[in-house]
């Protein structure tokens, strides 16, 4: 009587068992076909089990709205000096000790255009970043990214306002996550570049022609996402639980809410 399979072997995955040598007409050993199955079946794609509902990310985007809406009550939008009173990122506010205006620019819009156009990047890169990620580091990238945007932006007198340069630093991130990990992350679809491209131009032609959107800040925005891209470990490759009881990923979390917490309350004041 033939004896049952052994359970082990039945639940090893077909494509897991290269095919077998076979022997030449000469008799000598074959070298086995590689296809590109084999290649591909260790690595893991970017977009599988993404949530369409990124907590962290819709945050943000609520706060963007809010701060706009409230800017246009205000009368924030009627001139630069204006922009500048009610919270945008300035060179000498900051260098007067208004750190945070670090932060509150990456909030506020210059018109509703810009405002639509980054809110709806943001909540693509955003639930790119928060999945591939989690939730404590996107924060801490995010805010690393308004900073890097904000410091870059001192080098010139203009005032700026937007979340571009946080995105960009999002958009860095993703970047830098694939090419660096590109042997264990598969990105599926290639057509999120031609996006960003567009929106890229979109971005910058908006800053030559905007006088309160600053291009410059894309630029620190952008290398500060591609080298935390490059250093964040990726909770898409282990355990999301073990990753976030980590103390170093606590240590984000609690940097970031920080940090946007004290600039809000800072903040908020000035619009008025």
């Amino acid at each position: 009587m033939a004896s049952e399979p052994d359970a082990r072997e039945s639940d090893v995955p077909a494509t897991a068992i290269p095919a077998p040598a076979r022997l030449s007409d000469d008799g000598d050993e074959d070298i086995p076909v590689i296809v590109e199955d084999m290649l591909h079946q260790e690595r893991v794609d970017l977009e599988a089990g993404m949530s369409p509902v990124p907590r962290a990310t819709i945050l943000l985007i609520v706060a963007c709205l809010v701060v706009y809406g409230r800017q246009v009550q205000v009368g924030g939008l009627a001139n630069a000096a204006r922009v500048i009173q009610t919270g945008a990122t300035h060179r000498d506010e900051v260098l007067d000790g208004q750190a945070w205006r670090l932060m509150s620019g990456a909030f506020m819009h210059a018109n509703l255009e810009h405002l639509l156009g980054n809110m709806a990047l943001l909540y693509i890169l955003g639930m790119a970043c928060e999945h591939a990620f989690g939730v404590q580091p996107f924060l801490f990238l995010y805010v690393a990214a308004c900073i890097a945007g904000g410091l870059v932006t001192m080098t010139t007198e203009v005032p700026a306002v937007g979340a571009s340069g946080a995105i960009f630093g999002l958009a860095g991130a993703i970047i830098s996550l694939v090419y660096v990990r590109r042997r264990r992350i598969e990105l599926r679809d290639h057509r999120v570049g031609i996006v960003l491209a567009i929106w890229a131009v979109y971005t910058l032609a908006l800053g030559l022609l905007s006088p309160i959107v600053s291009n410059v800040c894309l630029l620190g925005g952008l290398l500060g996402g591609l080298i935390l891209g490059a250093i964040l470990p990726p909770a898409i490759l282990i355990d999301r639980r073990e990753l976030a009881r980590r103390p170093i990923t606590r240590l984000q979390g609690a940097l970031a809410l920080g940090i946007l917490a004290v600039s809000a309350i800072l903040f908020v004041p000035h619009l008025r």
